[in-house]
């Protein structure tokens, strides 16, 4: 999903967990760190909050696309991790 919104690679080969890097995503400007939650993939995305309606909507959209939908803060604690 992210290689329609990053041109950062972040595939789990090529950006291993507690990995940082600063690009763009969906066209604005934003730190993306790898932090696995368990064995679960994920990352954080760290951007200007006034864009944060705009890069929801481009998230929704890119995950619509394979099947993916967001989750609630209680799935994300089930997941582990810290």
């Amino acid at each position: 999903m992210f290689a329609k919104l990053c041109g950062v690679d972040l595939r789990p080969a090529k950006f291993p967990d507690l990995s940082i890097a600063q690009t763009s995503v969906a066209r604005i400007s934003a730190i993306v760190v790898r932090h696995d939650r368990g064995g679960t993939l994920a990352y954080h995305l760290l951007t200007d909050s006034a864009s944060a309606e705009y890069l929801w909507d481009c998230l929704l959209d890119a995950m619509a696309e394979f099947e993916g939908r967001p989750v609630g803060l209680t799935a994300v604690r089930a997941l582990g991790g810290d």
